[in-house]
């Protein structure tokens, strides 16, 4: 049974060797332009291709390739090796092309291939003339197998062996040659290598068995992303030539493979006959009924039993087998062609092809080109094919049509073998998809994006379209990774992405990066670029207000907002590139101007990004060599008649270029993390300043430190505190430190949990910039805080501003409802002083009073008029509350 069905299994697959006609419609005009060289590997693979003794190349690729050539302009370089060579030498870029090489999903990794199979080989095993022939793949077990090294059919066996669980020994060989000479020499029971080669080889102690497996497409490739041009030219050449009986590429086959095309002519004959025998057999048996009723009897039943058994056997086969004679009538059908069109097996040899079509005409397309197939001169067609089964399911089929005639029958037929390759394709399809797709969001990932702008560049110089590109980096996402988890991240980024669809148009990109940097890609855009900027700008204004609406993300409320870079090409940049790069400059300059909004590339820019790593680099100098300096800017009562404390400003005295606005170096000591060292040295400072002033003087109004968001991430910043107050013995109240909005909302677990732990310590908190970010009043409950600061962006429209009026009049009432200071920041005029003063606000800080000063200055001007001696406030320390907690200390 086992030998049977192989033998049946070998006969089914000879219908996707057939040969395919092409039609010859391709230009033999020269090319004028220069040449072109192509390494090609050669190795002695008769009669595909042949090495002979005198070191000369020929074989049927070896020709079809050089004819393409000549066509092509192609100068062809033929580098000779033995096969385990190929693929490695074509992946260190010493080949260009490797020709009569098998498919495999695990080499598609690495390399491409053509699409248009030039041939059809599977995997045959070899064995001693004298050997008794093993039935099936269960006769090798314990025996030595000689394999090609690297050949993709011994891979193939050996998994094989292994699923059935046989022990067979491999033996790696160089060549074809050396696998059957092993057997003859009995270093080896059996080779395997591509049945191509039996046609050829002229050992005449090796004999073939039944065992055959693993149809391939005999293909050719190139390394991945390197050549995929002349694998398109050899596609193109070959669909054009299969249909073209005069073409060089039959004429090839002819001449190198009639063997295979003999043996193709010849149809499974002892299945055919097995069945026209039975009807003949029958037919003669009514003429000698009489004389030979007993032996007829027998014969017939014999004959019955070997039909059953032959379709017992067809029917195993999980492909569909479907035989139409010239009268349209269904002369054989297998199990999986009556399932495909939903009809038993007792009927179907009964249909017309015209019934099949009327019961599906979904699947009409199965039946084309038999008119063509039915013709004397006609040759085998493989293709594939999408269909739809009776159930309506969309199927893909490699499909094989055959010609033939029965020696009994003279009416011409075609057998169709269709085999079911959806799942492979669309395994194929995903595979493609994961190659240029995020795997987290389902967006296109670089390679897609860059396709994307390759494809819209050609376009603008065509029509004189312009295009865009928006580089999207959301603020403070590492804090959200950080604090919540790469769950939490992940789902944020999902997010993000579903946001981002809902605002781009049909036809637009939306890819990420990687991270959190998004692209967007707008196409057709206006050929004026100042328009085409004009609604890129709008696109990135509706981004910036999508991405900051609040997320719930775990049950948690998170904000987000984004820098996004903007870019309009070709105007800006004219290759995929640097139109990236471009945008990713500008991206970085609008973080630079304080996050949440966008930039448009400017050619300044990239000498702020130069300027930016020189920075860097003398920011660390300035450290090591203490250029930092700090300015005082005093915060007064009302009227400006009571000196109570000053806000601590760093500024960098750089050697050459004067005093730099730390608005410039404070993001990047931010981003490479020195702001960590450079924020302990101005704490230091501070703290040993009021020690000094309370030794001095006898008082010391608190003064006022700004934290950055890194400090409270990523330093011990709690212990530190801890050990300067420790070491200077001041009052704690005398320090007051103050965060932004923006990070309390961007470190919001981890800030609210260092904020509690400086509280203890006894220092008092405060939040800058109230009013610009997001927080709710919820929120500002849970945080230990003493002191609101209201935004100079509201001050310094009062009076007159009824938005800015509302605001600060809210926060004041909201902050003394919540029992909490409040002080204005940026008062420059009396006028409004004066309405500060009205709305209740009682703390003042602005140019009206004084800049940021020297503590030569702030000395000299407010300490001999200082409210310490006699004022009662908690906030002011006299020398003797001073001494009183050194003591108890």
């Amino acid at each position: 049974m086992h030998k049977t069905y192989f033998k049946t299994l070998v006969l089914v697959t000879l219908l996707f060797i057939s040969h395919i006609p092409a039609l010859d419609a391709l230009a033999n005009t020269p090319s004028q332009e220069p040449k072109r060289s192509i390494r090609v590997a050669m190795f002695n693979a008769p009669p595909i291709m042949i090495v002979d003794q005198e070191g000369n190349n020929s074989g049927f690729m070896v020709e079809l390739l050089e004819t393409i050539a000549e066509r092509e302009g192609w100068d062809i370089e033929w580098v000779r090796l033995n096969w385990p060579q190929v693929i490695p030498k074509t992946l260190n870029h010493e080949l260009d092309l490797i020709p009569f090489i098998a498919y495999s999903e695990d080499r598609a990794e690495y390399l491409d291939y053509n699409e248009e199979g030039i041939l059809t080989g599977w995997g045959q095993v070899y064995i001693h003339k004298d050997d008794e022939v093993p039935e099936n793949i269960i006769g090798l077990s314990g025996k030595k197998i000689a394999a090609i090294k690297n050949e993709v059919y011994g891979i193939k066996l050996k998994s094989l062996c292994e699923l059935f669980d046989i022990e067979c020994p491999f033996v790696e060989v160089q060549t074809y040659k050396e696998a059957l000479a092993s057997i003859e020499s009995g270093d080896a029971y059996a080779a395997v290598t591509s049945n191509l080669v039996s046609y050829s080889h002229n050992n005449p102690h090796v004999k073939l068995t039944p065992i055959v497996f693993e149809p391939r497409k005999v293909l050719f490739a190139t390394a991945k992303n390197t050549n995929n041009d002349i694998l398109q030219t050899i596609d193109r050449y070959t669909k054009l030539w299969r249909f073209d009986a005069s073409s060089p590429y039959y004429s090839l086959k002819e001449k190198y493979l009639q063997g295979i095309i003999e043996e193709h002519k010849v149809f499974p004959t002892w299945l055919i006959y097995a069945l026209l025998v039975a009807v003949g057999l029958l037919f003669i048996s009514a003429l000698i009924a009489v004389l030979l009723k007993r032996q007829v009897k027998k014969q017939t039943q014999d004959l019955e039993d070997q039909s059953d058994q032959i379709r017992q056997i067809i029917n195993l086969v999980p492909h569909m087998i479907l035989a139409t004679n010239a009268n349209g009538k269904i002369i054989l059908a297998n199990r999986y062609a009556a399932n495909f069109f939903g009809i038993s097996m007792t009927d179907i040899e009964g249909y017309c092809k015209k019934d099949l079509v009327d019961n599906l005409p979904n699947a009409e397309n199965l039946f084309e080109d038999e008119a063509i197939l039915l013709r004397r001169d006609a040759h085998a067609i493989q293709k594939e094919i999408e269909t739809f089964d009776i159930e309506n399911n969309k199927v893909t089929l490699n499909v094989s049509k055959v010609p033939f005639i029965t020696r009994y029958s003279r009416i011409p037929s075609v057998v169709t073998v269709g085999v079911d390759i959806t799942e492979s394709k669309e395994y194929e399809r995903q595979i493609q998809h994961m190659a240029q797709h995020d795997s987290l969001t389902e967006l296109p990932n670089r390679l897609l994006l860059n396709d994307r702008i390759h494809q819209s560049l050609a376009l603008t110089r065509r029509y004189g379209h312009s295009g865009a590109v928006l580089f999207i980096d959301l603020d403070y996402f590492k804090t959200i990774n950080d604090s919540l988890g790469h769950m939490a991240g992940d789902t944020l980024l999902q997010e993000v992405a579903k946001r981002l669809q809902g605002i781009v148009r049909d036809g637009d990109t939306i890819s990420r990066l990687g991270g959190d940097e998004f692209i967007i890609q707008l196409n057709q855009l206006s050929g004026d670029p100042d328009k085409a900027e004009k609604v890129a700008c709008q696109i990135a204004e509706k981004v910036n207000y999508t991405l900051a609406q609040e997320y719930t993300v775990d049950g948690n409320k998170l904000f987000s907002t984004a820098s996004i870079g903007v870019v309009i090409y070709p105007r800006d940049a004219d290759t995929e590139e640097s139109i990236i790069q471009r945008a990713d400059t500008a991206m970085y300059y609008a973080k630079s101007m304080g996050r949440n909004r966008y930039a448009v590339f400017k050619k300044a820019m990239e000498k702020a990004v130069v300027r930016k790593h020189v920075l860097e680099k003398e920011l660390r100098k300035a450290l090591a060599e203490s250029r930092f300096i700090i300015r005082y800017q005093p915060q007064v009562t009302q009227e400006g008649d009571k000196f109570i404390g000053a806000e601590a400003l760093l500024r960098w005295s750089h050697p050459t270029e004067g005093i730099i606005s730390p608005a410039e170096f404070i993001p990047i000591a931010e981003e490479n993390h020195l702001i960590i060292p450079i924020g302990e040295w101005v704490l230091k400072q501070v703290c040993y300043q009021i020690k000094h002033w309370l030794e001095q003087y006898g008082h010391s109004p608190f003064i006022t430190v700004n934290l950055s968001a890194v400090q409270i991430r990523n330093s011990d910043l709690v212990n530190y505190i801890q050990k300067l107050l420790d070491q200077t013995k001041i009052p704690p109240q005398l320090l007051e430190l103050e965060v932004t909005e923006t990070v309390l909302l961007h470190e919001a677990r981890v800030s609210v949990d260092v904020l509690n732990e400086l509280k203890k310590l006894g220092v008092r908190l405060s939040i800058d910039d109230f009013g610009t970010g997001y927080s709710s009043l919820t929120y500002l409950k849970k945080l230990p805080l003493d002191k609101l600061k209201i935004d100079r962006s509201f001050v310094k429209d009062v009076p007159g501003d009824p938005d800015s009026e509302t605001i600060i009049r809210t926060v004041i009432g909201m902050s003394l409802d919540m029992g909490l200071e409040v002080i204005a920041e940026g008062v420059e005029t009396k006028d409004q002083l004066q309405y500060l003063v009205k709305e209740r606000c009682s703390l003042f800080q602005g140019f009206y009073f004084d800049p940021p000063i020297s503590l030569e200055q702030m000395e000299e001007k407010y300490f001999d008029h200082f409210e310490g001696s006699n004022n009662k406030d908690p906030k002011v320390v006299r020398l003797d509350q001073y001494s009183k907690r050194s003591t108890n200390k």
